[in-house]
């Protein structure tokens, strides 16, 4: 099975990658089986702030808290803010997951349209006069699955319509990794109502699990009460090794290669694909194909699975009451082999055409 559906951008050296920074890891061995505090180490949340204060204004590491994965800070965020059973406004096309984890804590999702700049203002505002929204869940920097970057005016626009509603603003920043220059995140534009998640398993490796959270300064208590309930307290061996990483310069190299590759893959996504529309970012693993007129998401993920290829249907994606019956997620991140990628996407590619 040619998989373009899990999306988990690699290189296929990485592993000499991670070499000497395992084998530097090993002098914190006398950390690692101890209890630790459950938002993480001040050393570790210092790091965390520094890393994601790199560009825009600084975020304070009393506002940062470690958790393991970018699942357990969504549904930490979710709870810390008592948005269960409460509406929160999403992109029409969203992280499939964060749709799941909405309907498990009995979330109403209000989808609201987007356009190339993502989520549209006047849309926010009829939602929240419709349904009461109590906060935006978005992914504004390369959003999954659409590949769209917010610029900052959208952004500064949310935030105004955001303050005057009492609403929160949840930044998931799984992918903004990949793009060169990154608007600021929502934690640093609006301190007072901005959540802010990294995880650490796309830009390093899936297994590295570590997510840091930015959150405002009077959830702080709630936050920390979830992460003991969620998984009492992160792991030493994890946080202190993307430390390292981050201290050394080595994630950022390693982001660095990830983004050429990224940028690589996208191109001979797109001349595989040429002559229809394929959305993505630049540097995306990932893209959003709108399949010809006459053909659905539906029929072609059965046909493709019959033909060894798996990819991702666009309904999965789609907020509730909107139609995504014309799109799929190619994701080409999974298969470390371009060649496999591009056998898939000829694949696509006769069955569609």
């Amino acid at each position: 099975m040619i998989s373009l559906s899990s999306n988990y951008p690699v290189l296929a050296d990485q592993q000499a990658v991670f070499k000497p920074i395992t084998d530097r890891h090993y002098s914190t061995y006398n950390e690692w089986f101890t209890i630790k505090p459950a938002a993480g180490n001040q050393e570790d949340r210092q790091v965390a702030a520094g890393w994601i204060s790199r560009k825009g204004p600084a975020v304070s590491e009393d506002r940062i808290f470690m958790a393991i994965s970018g699942h357990q800070a969504i549904i930490v965020s979710l709870l810390a803010a008592s948005l269960q059973g409460k509406a929160i406004a999403v992109d029409e096309f969203t992280y499939s997951n964060f749709l799941t984890i909405a309907r498990l804590l009995n979330i109403q999702l209000i989808g609201c349209k987007t356009d190339e700049k993502g989520m549209l203002p006047s849309a926010l505002e009829a939602a929240t006069a419709q349904h009461n929204v109590k906060a935006i869940y978005i992914m504004p920097t390369i959003n999954n699955p659409t590949g769209v970057v917010m610029p900052l005016e959208r952004r500064l626009e949310l935030i105004d319509i955001a303050r005057k509603h009492g609403q929160i603003i949840i930044d998931d920043d799984a992918y903004g990794f990949l793009e060169d220059n990154p608007p600021a995140n929502f934690a640093q534009l609006a301190p007072d109502l901005g959540w802010y998640i990294y995880s650490l398993s796309k830009p390093f490796a899936p297994d590295v699990k570590v997510t840091f959270i930015a959150a405002p300064e009077q959830y702080r208590d709630q936050i920390i009460m979830m992460l003991k309930l969620t998984s009492s307290n992160p792991s030493t061996f994890f946080t202190r090794f993307v430390s390292a990483a981050i201290t050394s310069g080595e994630l950022e190299n390693l982001i660095r290669e990830k983004r050429i590759e990224g940028n690589s893959r996208q191109v001979k996504t797109r001349a595989v694909l040429s002559g229809y529309e394929v959305y993505g970012h630049d540097n995306g693993f990932h893209c959003w194909l709108k399949l010809p007129g006459g053909i659905t998401a539906a029929f072609l993920y059965a046909s493709l699975l019959k033909k060894g290829v798996e990819v991702m249907p666009g309904t999965i994606f789609a907020a509730p009451g909107v139609n995504a019956g014309e799109y799929i997620r190619i994701a080409m991140g999974a298969e470390r082999d371009m060649n496999r990628v591009t056998e898939g996407l000829e694949i696509i590619k006769q069955l569609i055409g």
